[in-house]
């Protein structure tokens, strides 16, 4: 079986087991990935923005790729490239564990209902429309909106299992949460301008 024939979560188990050092660096991540290198750097960038991993340090890591990976597949990229300053940063193992371990108790159960299908969804073509929704979704994240980074994180999560699954259904699916998130989020940073406007009128009257 080959590399890109292999679930993810068996990809991943085979990354822990042979790096062994003391600390594991996200360029060996991103080089074990090969082909499917894409889905899973914004797995891992938006997943900690998604649920709570107390892990010191995590989000700063890998927070960072997701906007400079989402530009790179609307570009049409081949394989993410990320600044040897980004690629070259490390974890302790124990701390990259805990953050492989969340990711596979969700692929895991993931992977036994998800198949192959709609692959049409997963061309070439339509990753780079999902690299402009990615886009998007990351410029929402980095927004000062309290809670305002967790349901576009859920959305690039749910769109990045389907991409690693080539999982058409569940990409749409993800896509249109997405937008329902971006329409939700669009109002409430409507209503904040709005109402900073007013406030500002106020103060000159």
């Amino acid at each position: 079986m080959s590399k890109q024939e292999l679930q993810t979560s068996k990809l991943l188990r085979d990354f822990l087991e042979r790096h062994s050092g003391e600390r594991l660096y996200f360029r060996d991540l991103l080089d074990d990935m090969a082909d499917r290198a894409f889905a899973p750097v914004l797995l891992f960038c938006a997943l900690p923005e998604a649920l709570p991993l107390p892990i010191a340090g995590v989000s700063a890591i890998i927070g960072l790729p997701l906007m400079i990976v989402s530009i790179q597949l609307l570009l049409g990229f081949t394989k993410p490239r990320l600044p040897s300053w980004i690629a070259n940063r490390s974890l302790k193992r124990k701390d990259f564990e805990k953050l492989i371990n969340k990711i596979l108790l969700i692929l895991e159960k993931f992977e036994s209902i998800v198949r192959p299908r709609w692959k049409f969804v997963a061309s070439p073509l339509a990753q780079r429309i999902l690299g402009l929704l990615f886009l998007i979704l990351a410029i929402v994240i980095a927004l000062p909106i309290p809670f305002g980074n967790l349901p576009p994180a859920v959305a690039i999560v749910v769109i990045s299992l389907g991409m690693i699954e080539q999982d058409g259904v569940v990409i749409v699916l993800g896509a249109l949460g997405a937008c329902v998130v971006l329409v939700i989020m669009a109002s409430v940073i409507a209503a904040l301008f709005s109402a900073g406007f007013t406030a500002i009128q106020r103060q000159f009257k």
